[in-house]
C-alpha cells in the first residue's frame, strides 16, 4: 500500500515555493505584502465571525424564550377552555336534573343563569390569550430563522478564514479571493438576518 507524503516533505514543498516566488520578480517585498494581506484578511473575518457568533447566540435565545412564552399562553388558554367546558357540563346537568316544583325551577334556572355567564366569560377571555400565544409563537420563529442566517455568516467567515490562512502558506492568489468572496457571502447573510 502507497503512503502519503510525509509533513517533512510537504513543508518542503511550501518552503520550494515559497523561494520560487521570491525569484519571480516581487523577491520578498511581494511575499509579505501577500501574507500581510492574507493576515489582515483572517484577522478581520475572525471579528466578524465573533460578532456574528454573539448575535446568532442572543437570536437563538429570544427563539427559545419566545417559545417558552408561547407554550405558557397555550397552557393558561387549555386551563381558560377547560374551566368554561366544565361551566357549559355542569349548566347541562343541572338544566337535566331541573326539578318540576316551581320554587326549585327558579333556583335552577338562576344557577344556569350564572354558569352560562361564567362559560361566556370564559370564551371571550380564550380569544386574547390565543392571539397572545400566536404571536409568540411567530416571534419565536422569526428569531430562530434570524439565528438561522447569522449561523450560516459565520461559517462563511470560518470558512474565509480557513482560505486565507492556507493561503499564507502557498501563496496562492485564488485561494486569497476564495476567502474574499466567503467573507462577502457571510457579510450577506449577517445583513440578511436584520433585513
Amino acid at each position: 500500500m502507497e503512503e502519503g507524503p510525509e509533513p517533512q516533505e510537504l513543508m518542503e514543498d511550501v518552503e520550494h515555493r515559497h523561494e520560487e516566488a521570491e525569484h519571480e520578480g516581487g523577491g520578498k517585498s511581494k511575499l509579505a505584502a501577500h501574507r500581510t494581506r492574507c493576515a489582515i484578511t483572517a484577522s478581520v473575518f475572525a471579528v466578524a465571525a465573533a460578532i456574528g457568533s454573539l448575535l446568532s447566540g442572543h437570536a437563538a435565545n429570544e427563539a427559545i424564550l419566545k417559545q417558552s412564552e408561547a407554550t405558557d399562553q397555550w397552557a393558561f388558554y387549555q386551563a381558560v377552555s377547560t374551566k368554561g367546558h366544565m361551566y357549559e357540563t355542569t349548566k347541562a346537568i343541572v338544566e337535566a336534573l331541573a326539578p318540576n316544583e316551581p320554587a326549585a325551577a327558579k333556583k335552577a334556572a338562576a344557577a344556569v343563569a350564572a354558569m352560562d355567564k361564567s362559560a361566556q366569560k370564559y370564551d371571550k377571555q380564550k380569544d386574547g390569550i390565543k392571539k397572545a400565544a400566536e404571536k409568540c409563537s411567530e416571534e419565536s420563529t422569526t428569531k430562530f430563522e434570524v439565528h438561522q442566517k447569522m449561523s450560516y455568516g459565520v461559517a462563511c467567515f470560518q470558512i474565509g478564514i480557513v482560505l486565507a490562512s492556507v493561503a499564507i502558506l502557498v501563496t496562492e492568489e485564488w485561494l486569497f479571493f476564495g476567502s474574499l468572496a466567503m467573507g462577502c457571502a457571510g457579510l450577506v447573510f449577517i445583513v440578511l438576518a436584520f433585513l
